[in-house]
């Protein structure tokens, strides 16, 4: 139509990611960029992964199409959350949440590389299988599209959500900011925080952990703020997944075990006893033994000093005692 036709020529091919056309009827100061030119340019910072449909094609022919007797065995609670070489999961994520390959392409990978996986392999099945994580994902969206359709917009918050509990969070910015920055003194959780902001991705007991400790473990903060966070800096931030992990791991919908707590110290310390993780992502304890590095307030000052480490200083204290903070938010959950 003529309106149309008035911005022909305008709108021409980028030279740059950040060159995005501006978005028509908006007035430059009623936007915000989320990412800028410095973002992209940052060579601090280190993405998981790269877009685009050739490189998805190339990661799922080497996680998936490659390994097939890997493939077909693969079960998801079984893969670790402490590798700091090369992730122990697929990392598909980012090229599915993008539509840089569809579902279909990777369920279809899955089937082939099932079909050759030697005789001897242990096959898994839905939900902690490949095939398994497809469906989950597409439930994921089934039940975005049903809040939404119940009540408009509703899929992402509290209000009006039909399959979110209504709690009643505390709003503390220096938690919030805390739990943002990886500054909470829980070395696991803040690792966790580093590699977030630097890579764009966290393996999903990272998330459970993280997400547990900002809301019912420890911080009792709203799980939106963390959702939010999340969908800023996760490269596979999807709207349906994102939201419904959110209420998961914060028993505000369909996973009610609230006195299921992760422990920011004794869950990833048997997975990882010399912890490397947190010596890749917190090198301020890089040098702390392997029995103080999660718990480097437990550490004498001889040994704080000895490896570079002032607590309250370069590397905080606790933000909260999480043996006590956790039992009581486990009563406020009860009510």
């Amino acid at each position: 139509d003529d309106e149309n036709e008035s911005y022909d020529d305008k709108y021409l091919p980028l030279e740059h990611p950040w060159e995005i056309p501006w978005p028509r009827g908006y007035e430059r100061d009623e936007i915000g960029p989320v990412w800028t030119r410095k973002d992209c340019m940052d060579s601090s910072l280190t993405p998981i992964a790269k877009g685009g449909e050739t490189l998805a094609l190339q990661r799922l022919q080497k996680a998936v199409t490659a390994r097939p007797d890997w493939t077909a065995a693969f079960e998801k609670p079984k893969t670790s959350c402490t590798e700091v070489s090369s992730p122990s999961t697929t990392v598909l994520s980012p090229y599915l949440s993008l539509g840089c390959i569809s579902p279909r392409t990777a369920w279809h990978a899955v089937s082939d590389a099932n079909k050759r996986a030697s005789s001897g392999t242990n096959r898994s099945k839905p939900p902690v299988s490949l095939h398994g994580q497809l469906l989950w994902r597409d439930f994921n969206n089934l039940i975005a599209h049903s809040a939404n359709a119940q009540h408009p917009s509703s899929w992402g918050r509290m209000k009006d959500n039909p399959y979110c509990r209504d709690v009643p969070w505390s709003s503390n910015p220096e938690y919030l900011a805390a739990w943002k920055g990886g500054r909470t003194g829980y070395p696991w959780i803040d690792a966790c925080m580093a590699q977030l902001r630097t890579e764009g991705w966290i393996h999903h007991l990272g998330r459970h952990a993280v997400a547990c400790f900002l809301t019912r473990g420890d911080l009792w903060q709203s799980w939106e703020e963390g959702a939010d966070h999340f969908e800023g800096l996760l490269l596979d931030a999807d709207y349906a997944l994102n939201n419904f992990n959110w209420l998961w791991l914060s028993c505000s919908g369909f996973f009610y075990q609230y006195f299921r707590c992760y422990s920011p110290v004794a869950f990833q310390k048997k997975n990882d006893p010399n912890g490397n993780y947190i010596r890749r992502w917190v090198p301020e304890l890089a040098n702390l033994p392997a029995k103080n590095i999660y718990e480097p307030w437990k550490a004498n000052v001889a040994i704080l000093n000895k490896a570079g480490v002032k607590l309250g200083k370069n590397y905080p204290r606790p933000i909260v005692e999480h043996s006590v903070v956790s039992k009581e938010n486990m009563s406020k959950m009860s009510l």
